[in-house]
């Protein structure tokens, strides 16, 4: 097949060891035709699976997670995929590497996934598999065999070919236009070694101008459009051309204008390789000849998180708000890392600031999405370092906050439905969180997605999701309903006006359709609270 074939050509056509090994290094983790790791996972429900049992089954693993923009984006394909390539003897199993069960519950529950969700709790399988980036899906033949290694959104049609390949025992191909640019950039041949340095050091940056330039037609990148790329092999291509010049610059001693060029390469192989420590060093290295330098820095702050040396990424990150000093995207990395190196204080002061700085931009323009969007992500993210750290309070606002201003996108707008969701999800996550005594949770949020059959005509639509205890009844009821309007709450295709009752399922969480039903047409929407009781407590919530 094309990828195989590429890849031993890249191999055969820089045979020297440097080279060869270097295409072989970049492939971290599992390999393709080799047995696929063990794993051992508990499910949301509780279940274990491994990979014994799917034995005789062709295995989908999809690694995803609920932060996850092109995870989110690529979810209704493999729940509509799932129960299709079920009736050809195929499994589908979800792993979550870096969230808790109540994150995960609240999503799955208001999606209707289909097949089974597990948390990588103690971040084995994470480590196995080699889980680098989101969404991963990995195909496993009924051998057991590792097949594919597919890293981002997948395509029905990609996922298709990639599950009819591991049937065949193989590797599906990837020979997409985009995919074969890539592979272009990536072997210049005008890109050599001779001459003096100053040509060597010339031709180095090049090498260095052509990764950059592959990745960012990684960017391009879309299935739906036939323009699949198989990340791996980028990955391989790039180590064999950044060893290449690294090995050539060594040659020549001390680069003669951009000295930091050479400690630099040497961070990015590393880290590439995720030799984490070596790539720190790299990174320190090229530091010091140029203190400015943000690829420099991004690098540090990511081998040191890594290493878990937060304290070394918390001040890489800081430098980096220093050089971007208006823009509040690198306040919240800052936030976070100050998160992970246990400053919680720290942590919620530069929240505080990425926040205010996001809203006074939004302020100056209060229709740019760009600017909504943004204060919408660091609220959310704020969120979670609240709820992270057991604040739920201050957790709950940052999420109204970013369900707020989600609800002011258009509604074409890539986040619009995301914000919207995520935020909902993580106030549910709240409930589901908090001790069994604390009763029912429930929380509001525009309709999302498509329209349900029967859906009326100018209805006002909302995705309510009560979350309680396994097994007990939540009475719904409304307040403040104007005069004149039909408050329903539908729930497995019955719909009931104003009051209704639920059983809670096994997963805890309960998706009910509510339903505003105007006077006339075109009524603006009204303040009406939803509320929740169990019998013992109440939890309410406004549209």
């Amino acid at each position: 097949m094309k990828r195989l074939v590429i890849a031993s050509a890249v191999a055969a056509a820089l045979a020297a060891p440097t080279a060869s090994s270097a295409a072989l290094d970049a492939l971290t983790g599992p390999q393709l035709g080799a047995a696929a790791p063990a794993f051992d996972l508990k499910t949301l429900d509780g279940q274990s699976v491994s990979l014994d049992s799917f034995k005789g089954k062709t295995l989908v693993i999809n690694v995803w997670a609920t932060w996850c923009p092109p995870c989110r984006q690529e979810m209704p394909d493999l729940i509509a995929s799932a129960p299709k390539l079920a009736k050809q003897n195929v499994a589908f199993l979800g792993v979550d590497t870096t969230e808790d069960a109540p994150v995960v519950r609240a999503y799955a529950s208001s999606k209707g996934v289909p097949y089974p969700l597990a948390i990588d709790s103690d971040k084995s399988f994470g480590k196995s598999y080699d889980v680098q980036y989101f969404p991963t899906t990995f195909v496993i033949d009924p051998q057991g065999i590792l097949r594919d290694r597919y890293i981002d959104v997948i395509a029905p049609q990609q996922l298709n070919a990639l599950v009819a390949a591991a049937k065949e025992g193989h590797t599906a191909e990837i020979a997409s236009p985009l995919q074969q640019k890539i592979d272009g950039i990536l072997t210049d041949p005008s890109i050599t070694y001779t001459g003096d340095a100053a040509s060597v050091e010339q031709n180095a940056k090049k090498a260095d101008d052509a990764i950059s330039a592959a990745e960012k037609a990684l960017d391009d990148s879309d299935a739906s459009k036939g323009n699949s790329t198989d990340l791996l092999r980028t990955r391989a291509e790039e180590a064999t051309l950044r060893d290449a010049a690294i090995a050539a610059l060594v040659n020549v001693g001390t680069s003669v204008h951009d000295k930091s060029l050479l400690p630099r390469l040497h961070g990015d192989a590393a880290r590439d390789r995720e030799q984490w420590q070596d790539a720190l060093d790299a990174y320190k290295a090229a530091l010091a000849l140029d203190p400015k330098n943000e690829d420099t820095l991004s690098g540090i702050a990511l081998s040191a998180s890594r290493l878990g040396d937060y304290d070394a990424a918390v001040d890489a990150d800081t430098k980096l708000v220093a050089l971007e000093p208006t823009d509040p995207s690198p306040l919240v990395d800052l936030a976070l890392a100050q998160a992970k190196a246990g400053r919680n204080d720290d942590s919620y002061a530069t929240f505080d600031k990425a926040i205010a700085l996001a809203k006074q931009q939004l302020d100056a323009n209060p229709t740019k999405a760009s600017a909504l969007r943004t204060l919408a992500w660091a609220n959310l993210y704020a969120g979670r370092t609240y709820a992270k750290n057991g604040d739920a309070k201050e957790a709950r606002a940052h999420f109204d906050a970013t369900l707020a201003l989600a609800e002011k996108l258009p509604p074409t707008d890539s986040r619009h439905d995301m914000y919207l969701e995520e935020a909902q999800e993580a106030t549910v996550a709240l409930g589901l969180s908090a001790p069994a005594g604390d009763g029912p949770a429930v929380s509001l949020a525009p309709w999302t997605g498509a329209e349900l059959p029967g859906s009326v005509p100018n209805t006002i639509k909302y995705r309510l999701i009560v979350a309680g205890v396994a097994g007990h009844n939540v009475n719904l009821t409304t307040a403040d309903v104007p005069k004149g309007w039909v408050a329903s709450f539908c729930t497995d295709k019955i719909c009931a006006p104003f009051k209704v009752s639920v059983a809670i399922p096994d997963s805890g969480v309960k998706v009910v359709e509510f339903q505003l039903v105007p006077p006339q047409a075109k009524s603006a929407a009204p303040r009406v609270r939803v509320i929740g009781n169990d019998g013992g407590h109440e939890s309410t919530a406004t549209t």
